[in-house]
């Protein structure tokens, strides 16, 4: 198993990104999405197979392979609160991430 863990976006419309994986650059991904469309969201994933899923008021917490784990969704309070949850998956803080209140899927 490898210690390294890769980590890359994926932007609105479906783009894969693998540089710049930032906070920085993961904010300027948020701010393009639109309103409450469901449709159109930004993943943050890694090689684990673990993912993000932002809309602009929520954030989705699970695992992407077949009968992965979800950990479920929570409703972040602003932009700032999106971006720290952002930026915990991005240096792998599991721990953190996980102590948040997240609900699980309906």
């Amino acid at each position: 198993m490898s210690t390294e863990r890769d980590v890359w976006f994926i932007d609105r419309w479906g783009v894969t990104i693998e540089d710049d994986i930032s906070v920085g650059s993961f904010a300027v991904l948020f701010g393009a999405l639109a309103g409450d469309d469901a449709e159109h969201v930004v993943d943050i994933n890694d090689s684990d197979d673990w993912f993000v899923e932002f809309t602009r008021r929520s954030v989705g917490f699970q695992q992407a392979e077949v009968g992965g784990e979800v950990v479920g969704a929570l409703e972040f309070a602003d932009r700032d609160e999106a971006l720290a949850i952002a930026g915990e998956f991005i240096e792998g803080d599991f721990a953190a991430l996980r102590a948040r209140s997240w609900k699980p899927d309906a």
